[in-house]
């Protein structure tokens, strides 16, 4: 276990830290029912309990997010019902909390090894999306060819298969509820406990799906038992019977017992007690014999205490030292923490495997490159902004655009701004801007673009038009 305070390595037993002194009685029972719900979800997902082991591991990161056995386990799970950008959310947390030797890497090289497999995963996603929005919409048909080719894509999609199955419910054929209580079937296999599952289940068990009306069984008539007379029995054959006499205990079984009691205690008094005498005077004896040794020795080691105490003095303060830089570059600039950071990384992270590119660029957008010290989410952040962001601005030019041409000038210069902070060579973007300024006749600010286009972007087919525009304003 280690200190929350300093992260030094505690044993688990202990109530206070050897290093800093943090007191760890709270926080150690707090790991201790993190640990324990984990356990739980472990045991439950062996069963196939994995909403069971869902709930339980949730808990236990609640308790200590830091668990990252609790969080690759989760991660496996969602796995296991399909959930592959879930799964792939824990294991990239769990990896950025812990480094080194975390099985998240494994997990994560084994879907990003196969391409093909990892663009299945996204096309049943989409595919996905698309068959809920048509559900909504009314259109069950397409929603319906739509999730067969999910189920088909990854057999191990619950909530795809719970959809598919409620779509052809809601049918009302016959047919068709048998398909749905088949895919049911094949799902409650994976998770045994699925509640949803298990209340279609429970819809269709109430509907008779062949419509045959139960069997009336014919009524047995139960026969009466025979009734049997009792042999007529002579009352003067128990005549010779004699009475029954109780025998009086013996009192000898007693005396013995009490002989060996007395017995007992006459060896305890005259052999072990003596004994046990002699033992305790030995042991006095000897703890006073270590007693003496020990102030013995403290008085001797009480000099060279004092000498290294300047030492240790002097190390307590260059720690304090470290410790104030570390704190310093917890924090960055604009308030937020490395660890804020990184969980905008992974959220933008999360939205581009959902294929929501619009939200992962929104959430890229707030993060500053320079505060990211790892290589892998440099990579991460580079791949996501080059996927992004140009297709982004010219989405917000094209509204910018629509803005400018319906005479909305301050919304066209608002979202013209969103657009270039996308992508600072938009040069359609900046011309408007200029030209959206130039209709509030404010022309200082509209010069400020125009001359960008001339001075930055000389090979661009605006700077001609923003030389005219600047000849017309008179620069």
């Amino acid at each position: 276990m280690n200190c929350p305070r300093c992260n030094a390595n505690v044993a688990f037993s202990k109530k206070r830290c050897d290093n800093c002194g943090q007191d760890l009685k709270n926080y150690r029972r707090v790991v201790g029912l993190s640990n324990i719900y984990y356990n739980k979800g472990l045991s439950q997902a062996k069963v196939r309990d994995l909403s069971g082991a869902i709930s339980s591991l949730k808990l236990s990161l609640q308790f200590n997010k830091l668990n990252t056995n609790a969080r690759n386990l989760l991660g496996l799970v969602y796995l296991e019902e399909g959930e592959i950008v879930s799964a792939l959310s824990e294991w990239v947390i769990s990896k950025h909390y812990q480094s080194e030797n975390n099985d998240a890497e494994d997990y994560i090289k084994m879907i990003q090894s196969n391409p093909n497999k990892l663009e299945t995963y996204n096309q049943t996603i989409r595919k996905y999306n698309s068959a809920l929005n048509s559900a909504k919409h009314g259109d069950e048909d397409m929603a319906i060819i739509q999730l067969k080719k999910v189920v088909n894509l990854n057999p191990k999609f619950i909530r795809a298969h719970q959809l598919l199955a409620l779509l052809y419910m809601m049918t009302g054929k016959k047919d068709n509820r048998v398909k749905a209580l088949k895919l049911l079937r094949n799902i409650s296999q994976i998770d045994v406990t699925n509640t949803t599952t298990l209340r279609y289940m429970k819809e269709l068990s109430d509907v008779h799906i062949r419509g045959e009306s139960p069997k009336v069984q014919p009524k047995v008539v139960k026969k009466e038992p025979e009734r049997r007379t009792l042999p007529q029995v002579d009352p003067d054959a128990y005549k010779t019977i004699t009475p029954y006499k109780e025998e009086r205990p013996s009192i000898m079984p007693f005396i013995n017992i009490v002989v060996g009691i007395v017995i007992g205690l006459a060896l305890m008094y005259f052999l072990i007690i003596p004994h046990m005498k002699s033992n305790e005077a030995q042991n006095a004896n000897d703890s006073f014999k270590q007693y003496s040794e020990q102030q013995a020795a403290d008085a001797s080691d009480s000099s060279s205490l004092k000498s290294k105490n300047e030492s240790l003095q002097k190390e307590i303060d260059g720690l304090k030292n470290e410790l104030k830089q570390l704190q310093g570059d917890i924090n960055t600039e604009d308030g937020k923490t490395i660890l804020d950071i990184y969980d905008a990384l992974f959220s933008s992270a999360s939205s581009y495997l959902a294929d929501d590119t619009e939200n992962a660029a929104k959430k890229l957008l707030d993060i500053d490159e320079s505060t990211l010290k790892n290589d892998y989410a440099k990579k991460v952040y580079n791949r996501i902004k080059d996927n992004t962001f140009a297709a982004m601005s010219e989405k917000l030019y094209q509204q910018g655009y629509s803005y400018y041409s319906s005479g909305d000038y301050g919304n066209a210069i608002k979202t013209l701004k969103e657009a270039v902070k996308y992508d600072e060579t938009n040069v359609k973007a900046i011309y408007f801007l200029g030209r959206g300024y130039q209709k509030q006749q404010k022309y200082d600010k509209a010069k400020e673009y125009f001359d960008t286009i001339v001075n930055d972007y000389p090979d661009s087919d605006r700077v001609a038009l923003a030389k005219s525009k600047l000849a017309e304003m008179g620069y």
